[in-house]
């Protein structure tokens, strides 16, 4: 996997903190990732045939067609987040795995890329953190969050998750120094079109935080991502028109969060993108998928 190419997105499918006597989860693969804290108790988590031991104030990662097992040897507090790294546009279709679910070539469609089939990454089963009381009150926060249910909440849930990746490559990707020194807007530009997607963002902006010229700017970014600055802008935002669409947000605030002047222009430029006005898509999303 090259990770430059994968669209960091996070998306919380479902997180909570696990308070259980001793108990035993059989075996299972994944669909997504899962952060696992200990926050009270000892658990055994048996993976790839090897037998971790994880106490108060553990943290793990949990990836993507790992299959494991998880036995609370005592009563046990475990907060954790079941989420998506990257953007998949089936990623409400995913699910969290049972016990017995091993095989899940049917879902191949769903599975989200593995950070460890990525060469520049090395993370282990056990996380050590240089902050990592930091990244325990982020996970906490995330997961206060996605439990009040609202569409702020949500928001603010995968808003925390992404800052908490974010740390996470930071601390266990190896450097790159040649990489970045030619390309060196290529480790935050999707993150910042992400952020800013309801605002304008000039070529001029972008050039000067990558500190290149507007004209350099736009012919490293064509290479990089096979379009132009604003056609990779303009992506995002029907893409994440589709999906306030398909959550019941109205035409007129889909084109207000995705940066649009106006509905008509909205509606213009969706129809262009994907072949449907948003009226139709919004009617008929439960057909379309």
């Amino acid at each position: 996997m090259i990770l430059e190419k994968q669209v960091i997105a996070p998306y919380t499918r479902i997180a909570g903190y696990a308070i259980r006597p001793p108990f035993f989860l059989g075996e299972r693969s994944l669909l997504d990732y899962i952060l696992f804290f200990v926050k009270e108790g000892v658990f055994e988590i048996r993976l790839d045939g090897r037998t971790h031991t994880l106490k108060e104030g553990d943290f793990c990662l949990l990836q993507p067609g790992d299959i494991h097992t998880i036995k609370g040897i005592t009563d046990t507090n475990n907060p954790y987040v079941h989420l998506d790294f990257f953007y998949n546009p089936l990623r409400e279709r995913s699910f969290v795995t049972y016990p017995g679910q091993l095989d899940m070539t049917p879902y191949a469609s769903y599975m989200q890329p593995r950070l460890h089939d990525c060469e520049a990454v090395r993370i282990p089963f056990k996380l050590e953190f240089v902050h990592p009381n930091k990244m325990r009150d982020l996970l906490f926060k995330m997961i206060d969050c996605w439990q009040e249910q609202t569409y702020a909440g949500i928001m603010e849930a995968n808003q925390l998750a992404h800052e908490w990746i974010a740390a996470l490559l930071k601390q266990y990707m190896k450097p790159q120094q040649d990489s970045l020194s030619q390309q060196p807007f290529l480790n935050w530009i999707t993150a910042y079109f992400a952020f800013h997607i309801s605002e304008p963002i000039s070529v001029g902006d972008m050039a000067k935080k990558a500190g290149l010229s507007p004209s350099r700017f736009s012919v490293v970014f064509k290479q990089h991502f096979k379009m132009t600055p604003y056609q990779y802008l303009l992506k995002l935002r029907i893409e994440y028109a589709q999906e306030l669409l398909r959550d019941g947000l109205s035409l007129q605030q889909a084109s207000e969060y995705c940066g649009f002047s106006d509905v008509h222009h909205f509606s213009k430029t969706f129809k262009s993108a994907t072949g449907v006005n948003p009226g139709y898509y919004k009617r008929n999303r439960d057909c379309l998928f």
